[in-house]
């Protein structure tokens, strides 16, 4: 009898412990996005192709469109 309980309680508390894990590792899989301020498309917010402006950070789809902003950051920048 003692260990049925003990098999269903570990067995509920691994349940337990597996559905949480599984739903933080959900939650974390979601990169936080941005749109690119040259072409309009929303990325994720990956610190290979970003910038800094102003004391702001944008971020890009393609290294061609990070550079066009490199050149010339005001034009896309929106005051």
């Amino acid at each position: 009898m003692r260990r049925r309980i003990l098999a269903v309680v570990l067995i509920a508390v691994i349940a337990t412990v597996s559905v949480t894990a599984f739903a933080q590792a959900k939650k974390s899989e979601k990169p936080e996005k941005a749109r690119d301020v040259v072409c309009g498309l929303m990325v994720d917010k990956d610190p290979a192709l970003s910038a800094t402006y102003g004391g702001e950070t944008y971020y890009f789809c393609s290294k061609a469109d990070m550079e066009k902003f490199k050149k010339e950051p005001q034009k896309y920048v929106k005051k």
